[in-house]
């Protein structure tokens, strides 16, 4: 995911932008207004690269207007936490702020792209050669009103953002990698986590620095396997996110869950279990990821609670969540972190697995037949199984009649699944499909 942010002065035409790159041949995934007046951002597609866009409210110099200060303040936030800063300026006006916040911008050492607007004509194109001595290599004149030159912005986008991304050994690297977002409300203990799973000798092969509004990527190897931690911003309630800040933090934990293999979701125990949890959990589902869950402070609990009494507790309150695995955890303690990261792991590791067609159809069979189901005048038969996904695991079964066949049986062959190859932690995918008895050869 490319992060990629439109900024300049006030009346540059910065929405208009906004609005003709969100509405322009793209694949809209899901547009999120902003939750203050002035940041709103959109996911785009162009070709293979997949876009964050965000608009910024007007760059103001500093001045007894508290407004345009925290405006100003805001779009810088943002720039330090973006890939690529698209300046927009209107040309015709080749105004000093512009020059101004170009050096501010600057020192965040960002690519940038210098987008000249509203050149709507031929006769405007010449003014265009005013903004080169702004001392920014990559220009590109267009008008967002009239979609002039919109084409070779998003060519130019895409070139730059291509140019971030790793290749070759690195991106077979970074393929190989598990991802595990550890995600939860604030102060759950999630960086207290990754501090002490990090306070033991590792070999760090790279290390993002963050804040603690921003999502830290780690990545180390940890018993010879690759791994990216990320540990990201506590996800608050939308009604509790008041400042432009708060809500690109949680925009950014969303597209952690988004990007990662499985989501080791902490529990704070003091706290109890909250809707928020919930909501966080509801979110990895709708993904489909993998998903750990830990009951954190487990040390400070209120005795004498039993682990099999508050995983059962877990288990009534998260229905939807069976396949979850569930862990205690008390994050300041090396043995029982390293615990909870090997179950994330070997969850990830499943999620990957590939299984023969002939073996997945031996075995579902056999499953078929210890709980048979009339299904009119016979049986439910299942022909063969094949596996289409991975990632999560997805298999197609080929029966008789799969228009028959009831929730609680359905359920039943999904439960087999897990028990038979062990896709606990994980949801799996299943596509009941039609076939005639003379494909029991296939």
């Amino acid at each position: 995911m490319i992060h990629i942010a439109i900024i300049g002065r006030p009346n540059v035409g910065k929405s208009t932008l906004f609005n003709r790159l969100v509405g322009s041949r793209k694949s809209i995934v899901e547009p999120t207004p902003g939750v203050t007046r002035d940041i709103n951002d959109a996911f785009i597609r162009i070709d293979d690269v997949e876009i964050m866009l965000y608009d910024t409210g007007g760059l103001l110099e500093k001045s007894d207007d508290i407004l345009n200060d925290k405006v100003r303040n805001k779009t810088f936030d943002v720039a330090k936490n973006i890939d690529i800063i698209l300046f927009l300026v209107d040309v015709s006006e080749s105004h000093p702020d512009d020059r101004h916040f170009l050096q501010e911008l600057r020192k965040i050492n960002k690519p940038i792209i210098l987008v000249v607007n509203k050149v709507d004509s031929e006769s405007r194109e010449s003014l265009v050669y005013d903004f080169q001595n702004l001392g920014v290599k990559d220009i590109v004149p267009i008008s967002s009103e009239h979609g002039r030159g919109i084409s070779e912005l998003l060519e130019e986008m895409e070139r730059v953002s291509l140019s971030l991304t790793p290749s070759g050994e690195e991106n077979q690297r970074k393929d190989d990698e598990i991802k595990i977002a550890i995600v939860g409300k604030p102060n759950a203990g999630k960086s207290t986590f990754l501090n002490t799973i990090l306070g033991k000798e590792r070999s760090i092969v790279h290390d993002e620095a963050g804040t603690t509004r921003d999502s830290i990527d780690v990545h180390f190897t940890f018993n010879n396997d690759d791994i990216c931690l990320i540990d990201t911003a506590g996800m608050r309630r939308k009604r509790n996110v008041h400042t432009s800040v708060e809500y690109y933090s949680v925009n950014r934990s969303v597209h952690a869950i988004e990007a990662s293999d499985v989501c080791i979701l902490l529990l704070d125990m003091q706290e109890g279990l909250t809707e928020q949890d919930k909501k966080i959990a509801s979110l990895i589902i709708e993904r489909k990821k993998g998903i750990v869950i830990a009951a954190n402070k487990w040390d400070i609990r209120e005795k004498p609670t039993t682990w099999n009494e508050y995983e059962a507790f877990m288990k009534d309150n998260f229905p939807v969540l069976q396949y979850a695995i569930y862990t205690k955890l008390t994050a300041t303690h090396k043995t029982t972190s390293e615990k909870l990261l090997s179950l994330a792991i070997r969850v990830a590791k499943t999620r990957k697995m590939e299984y023969s067609t002939h073996s997945l159809t031996e075995t579902m069979v056999r499953a078929s037949r210890q709980y048979t189901l009339n299904v009119g005048r016979t049986s439910f038969k299942i022909f063969y199984v094949v596996q289409i996904g991975t990632n999560p695991p997805a298999f197609s079964i080929f029966s008789n009649h799969p228009e028959k066949l009831t929730f609680d049986y359905k359920r039943y062959l999904e439960n087999k699944f897990r028990e038979i190859f062990d896709f606990r932690g994980t949801p799996i995918v299943l596509h009941f499909k039609k076939e005639k008895e003379k494909g029991r050869g296939r």
